[in-house]
């Protein structure tokens, strides 16, 4: 019963990516336009095995939601959204964190994550691909890893992830742990830079809309939740005030001519997935 309830959600979801394909490649053009590329193979490989070994920190604070359904389910809602992102060489994966904090994760390579208590906390698929869409965009647009200055040329002491990944020397080793360090410290404490925020909201709102999915999916988790949009990590506040955040989405959708435009909700398909405990 299960496999065939999943076969049929597969084929619901290549629905709804033809639905989303006109809009989709125009879309598609978009968020091109504004990825920031890794420079080289060597580089998308360093930002996989440095994002694994955050992921690995992330799973020693949390354990994965045992909820085969669930799970799977959000890995084809965010691989669905991955066709839209472009030829890039990211590997996207997803995770249910069996948490009641409402909390979500990126780390550089695609390792995404969402807490039980951020899924069952929204409405419908629409909220679910906008939050996902939200975590994939800073992957895509490298905010650790620019907020590290770990770009290729870049003026830290290894100049580059891939040669802090591949360095045999203490002083490197060393160096990459500091790195860890820092970017744990991202994830769990002080998130990131509003602009890296807004930038996140705007790229991963193309990425949910292109896909097919409503347009007020994200603004409408952001005020579900309240004033930010996962819990305060050690009293920290990590995102934008929902004010400045409603607005930004609101010009987004303007320029790009989103506002009047409809989409899926699967609001049924996702309270079957999201009820389950």
């Amino acid at each position: 019963m299960m496999k065939r309830s999943l076969s049929a959600l597969g084929v619901i979801l290549v629905v709804v990516l033809i639905a989303g394909i006109c809009r989709g490649e125009r879309m598609r053009q978009r968020i091109s336009s504004i990825r920031t590329q890794a420079s080289t193979s060597a580089d998308m490989e360093a930002e996989h095995r440095f994002g694994r070994n955050l992921a690995a920190r992330i799973l020693g604070n949390w354990a994965l939601w045992d909820n085969p359904k669930a799970n799977h389910y959000l890995n084809l809602v965010g691989q669905a959204l991955a066709l839209y992102a472009g030829n890039n060489g990211t590997r996207f994966s997803f995770g249910l964190l069996d948490s009641e904090e409402v909390n979500a994760f990126a780390t550089p390579g695609g390792y995404i994550f969402l807490t039980r208590g951020a899924f069952q906390m929204m409405r419908d698929e629409a909220q679910l691909a906008a939050v996902l869409g939200h975590e994939m965009a800073h992957v895509l647009q490298r905010h650790m890893v620019r907020e590290l200055n770990l770009r290729p040329g870049g003026t830290s002491a290894v100049g580059g992830l891939a040669e802090l990944i591949g360095g045999a020397t203490h002083s490197m080793r060393a160096s990459l742990e500091r790195s860890m360090e820092q970017a744990a410290d991202i994830l769990f404490k002080k998130g990131y830079r509003l602009e890296d925020e807004l930038e996140a909201d705007r790229v991963g709102l193309l990425l949910s809309v292109s896909a097919g999915y409503a347009p007020s999916g994200l603004a409408d988790y952001l005020q579900s939740i309240g004033l930010f949009e996962v819990a305060p990590r050690s009293g920290q506040k990590d995102h934008p005030v929902l004010e400045e955040r409603l607005a930004a989405i609101r010009h987004t959708l303007t320029i790009n001519g989103m506002t009047g435009l409809s989409g899926a909700r699967n609001k049924e398909r996702f309270h079957d997935m999201a009820s389950i405990h």
